[in-house]
């Protein structure tokens, strides 16, 4: 009955869009004693079309702050005077749903966006990042690709903003595949214009150890194996290997140098997706020989997290050059390879 009434004097109150100021006294003093008196879901429920309405009373939202619960969430959320302190309270100390509704507001303040973006629950980044009406400074851009990473939904809730500069490499396996299609067409114009195209192929022990994971179909060792590649998290290195499209496990063939035959057999061996798929086997196939192994290790960096530089990526391939002989010559070629590297004994 409590509840049945509290639900029909707010929609009386929110049929119109002017009150009187003795009928906002007279709805104010019913609805805050309701509201105390009946749970706080069925509380929120009720008077949430209230925090639309122009001439909701000030009260009723402390109140239903205080009242906490689903309460607390929609004050937090629609509160056009919430304190300062409260609000960064919530962000950085509150309860997830509690900073999941923060993370809906119109109004957050750099501050407020930048602690919400440092939390680690998945729910208050998607709900962050989903809020246009807020700016994500470079910062909060940064804390939430990071994140993307593993998380494919917020990924595609970046990438679906159009308002902030975000690097879509970094979020290469939530794409699609005309977005993974410009990827790679601008990462290729950048690497052909910086003019360096040298070519490093991968150490043959290595992909010969990939490709009989891919035959067993392991996808815990392929995992492994390139992880250890990429230096990057064993879990990202999975989504690569794991990727639907099949464009990333190519790009990081690709980066890590692999002969376009051995590439051939390790699609082969993927998912029936695309092993059952010739087209899409040679379409993968076509990408691992055109794409140039700068372009193709700037994305796969950025999707996994591997950020180096160029120099220390390159000591793990090893270079298709001849090298010279004589006494003189003491300098290995730096290889992939799933073994521990050795000190190579120089004794003689």
């Amino acid at each position: 009955m409590d509840i049945s009434l509290l639900r029909a004097i707010v929609g009386q109150f929110v049929e119109r869009p002017t009150h009187p100021i003795s009928d906002i006294k007279q709805f104010e003093r019913l609805a805050l004693g309701l509201i105390d008196i009946v749970d706080a879901e069925s509380a929120a429920q009720v008077t949430r079309p209230l925090c639309f309405h122009a001439e909701t009373p000030s009260t009723i939202f402390i109140r239903l702050l205080e009242k906490g619960g689903a309460c607390a969430e929609l004050a937090v959320e629609f509160s056009p005077l919430l304190p300062r302190a409260q609000m960064l309270a919530a962000a950085q100390q509150g309860a997830p749903s509690l900073a999941c509704a923060l993370a809906r507001r119109k109004d957050l303040d750099r501050e407020a966006v930048e602690a919400l973006a440092q939390r680690n629950e998945p729910e208050v980044l998607r709900a962050l990042a989903a809020n246009w009406s807020v700016h994500l400074d470079a910062a909060a851009r940064r804390a939430l690709t990071q994140a993307a990473r593993d998380d494919l939904t917020l990924a595609r809730i970046l990438l679906d903003r159009d308002d902030c500069a975000i690097e879509p490499e970094a979020l290469f396996l939530a794409a699609s595949r005309l977005e993974r299609t410009g990827i790679i067409l601008n990462a290729c114009r950048r690497a052909l214009s910086s003019g360096l195209s040298e070519t490093n192929r991968a150490d043959l022990i290595f992909m010969l150890r990939l490709e009989n994971a891919a035959a067993r179909r392991d996808r815990d060792a392929m995992a492994a194996l390139l992880a250890d590649a990429l230096e990057c998290r064993k879990e990202r290195a999975r989504a690569v290997a794991s990727d639907s499209g099949g464009e990333a496990l190519a790009l990081a063939l690709a980066a890590l140098g692999f002969d376009p035959d051995a590439a051939v057999r390790i699609f082969l061996c993927a998912d029936p997706a695309i092993s059952h798929d010739t087209d899409r086997v040679r379409a993968l196939v076509a990408l691992v020989r055109s794409t140039p192994q700068r372009a193709a290790m700037q994305i796969i960096s950025a999707a996994t997290g591997a950020m180096r530089s160029e120099r220390d990526g390159q000591r793990r391939l090893v270079r298709d050059d001849v090298l010279a002989g004589g006494p003189g010559w003491r300098r290995a070629a730096p290889r992939i390879s799933g073994e521990p590297v050795r000190k190579r004994d120089q004794s003689a």
